[in-house]
């Protein structure tokens, strides 16, 4: 079942001689309960991509159905509750407040969703970290804190995981358990994620890969045979 549709998705900033092409007439159908990593080169257009899907810009021309919804004619209120209702975020920055635990921190995410504390206790034990939940984020390495921003993207039950780059601040082991966390997250709850990263090699954990250069896809290849993160090596 597709869960996007995106037909001529077209991103321009700027006019005239200014004018830049982020994105240049995409076409793609995103399958429901896919495992899909998007590559590409710093500028190639991920981050546009990933934005358009998750209501946090429109584009210039194009549309794009959730399942059989236009997002891309919503006004701001109707995107903003979009992406309260369906979507989850995790970037390569953690962005959590210095000033509250792991716990208060995911809790954000439930009070705008309108969920119980229990829903931020149960996604914190998700990812690995419910003995660490009172504790603040400079008490935790990096791999905690994004353990705690994937927590508070999952605490709503969201129907689409959005991943910019969740491994580029991390080191190499740091990177795999973090990868290890959102296949989990995929397997068990089956959560379509869709993961964006210049680092080819975590392609190999995909379903689906899709390639962007210079705004455009060049190439879509399902992989039969998606390895662990256990066995990725970069």
């Amino acid at each position: 079942m597709s869960l996007f549709t995106i037909t001529g998705l077209t991103k321009e900033y700027g006019e005239g001689g200014a004018k830049v092409t982020a994105l240049n007439n995409i076409n793609l159908v995103i399958q429901q309960g896919k495992f899909i990593v998007i590559t590409g080169a710093s500028g190639s257009g991920k981050s546009t991509l990933l934005n358009m899907l998750g209501c946090m810009d429109r584009p210039t021309f194009g549309s794009i159905l959730f399942e059989e919804t236009d997002i891309t004619t919503f006004s701001r209120k109707q995107m903003t509750s979009f992406r309260s209702e369906n979507i989850g975020f995790v970037f390569q920055s953690y962005n959590l407040l210095p000033d509250l635990n792991a716990l208060e921190n995911v809790e954000l995410s439930t009070e705008l969703a309108k969920l119980s504390r229990s829903e931020g206790i149960r996604a914190l034990s998700v990812v690995g970290l419910g003995n660490r939940m009172y504790h603040y984020p400079a008490e935790l390495s990096g791999g905690e804190q994004q353990r705690v921003s994937i927590a508070r993207a999952i605490a709503k039950n969201p129907r689409v995981l959005l991943a910019d780059e969740p491994t580029g601040a991390l080191d190499f082991n740091t990177g795999i358990m973090v990868l290890e966390v959102l296949k989990q997250i995929h397997l068990e709850q089956k959560t379509s994620i869709l993961l964006i990263t210049h680092n080819q090699e975590i392609a190999k954990i995909a379903d689906i890969v899709i390639s962007l250069r210079s705004g455009e896809i060049v190439g879509v290849y399902e992989n039969d045979t998606p390895l662990p993160p256990s066995e990725v090596i970069w």
